[in-house]
């Protein structure tokens, strides 16, 4: 399931006429309904108790007080993610300073991301990568490099899959893919617009999309079936992905191994017969 502050986000164009004063409210500044009772929701809104909670269910919960509670927790992790972003390198750190800066801050985005990662969403991932025809993964820039890693581990593992280093390839193989075909899009901010062509055509051509993305303010994250968030802990404008690239190789990581983990005799003895050998040892 998408996270709730992406599913609010997917909802809004669909709200209805008595939804609209709360679904604004909700995208706009969603802390606003952290401590307030259902009551004094709907007063605030111009709407009722009950379209409240029927609003909570269409979002996935199973009455407000879920509702306020995966929020809570959703805005906890976006700030704490937002907190790491703003961490800078300075022309007066030493070289002591920036190991240690950089170290930290690629420990705290993996342990957010940890935070933000449903075992029941990487479970259905791992089931998609199990009976999908084949598996073709999207990126540009440093994602593309995190979508070779992801591809030379499913070749291991004798899964179908496939990769291009082109836009151009990347969009024509999106635009070939079936029903049973699965796709993989890996963008850090969710807002680049080629991985967003290139799911828009793999949803309209029936395959389900897999997205690795930033957990908040992401459109990519909107056209997936599944999302595998990652900690929005980069600026969009950034000099080169650090953290970001860190925790979406976790991420990879994480489904590689729990497909292996389900799969795990028949890997096992994939892993032994895809081994290349080295000269001069194993």
């Amino acid at each position: 399931m998408k996270g709730l502050l992406v599913r609010i986000e997917d909802y809004l164009q669909y709200a209805g006429e008595a939804e609209k004063e709360l679904m604004v409210r909700l995208q706009r500044n969603p802390e606003s309904m952290l401590r307030k009772s259902i009551k004094e929701i709907a007063k605030e809104t111009y709407t009722s108790p009950a379209t409240v909670v029927r609003l909570c269910k269409k979002l996935g919960c199973k009455g407000y007080k879920d509702f306020q509670n995966t929020l809570t927790y959703e805005v906890a992790l976006f700030w704490e993610s937002k907190e790491i972003s703003f961490q800078t390198i300075t022309p007066e750190d030493s070289v002591e300073d920036i190991i240690y800066k950089v170290t930290k801050k690629n420990i705290e985005s993996l342990e957010t991301t940890r935070k933000l990662l449903e075992p029941k969403v990487i479970t259905e991932c791992v089931k998609l990568l199990e009976t999908s025809r084949t598996v073709t993964l999207f990126g540009l820039g440093t994602s593309l490099l995190v979508a070779r890693d992801l591809y030379l581990k499913l070749l291991r593992a004798d899964v179908i899959c496939n990769v291009c280093d082109d836009w151009h390839a990347q969009f024509l193989t999106a635009k070939n893919l079936k029903k049973d075909d699965l796709a993989i899009v890996i963008s850090y901010s969710g807002l680049t617009k080629e991985m967003l062509t290139c799911a828009k055509e793999a949803k309209a051509n029936g395959s389900k999309v897999i997205a690795i993305t930033r957990a908040v303010d992401s459109k990519l994250a909107a056209e997936a079936d599944f999302v595998l968030p990652i900690a929005a802990t980069e600026l969009i404008h950034r000099s080169g992905a650090m953290s970001s690239r860190i925790t979406q190789l976790n991420v990879i990581d994480v489904l590689f191994t729990a497909y292996v983990n389900r799969n795990y005799e028949f890997c096992m003895k994939q892993f032994g017969r895809t081994h290349i050998q080295k000269d001069g040892g194993t």
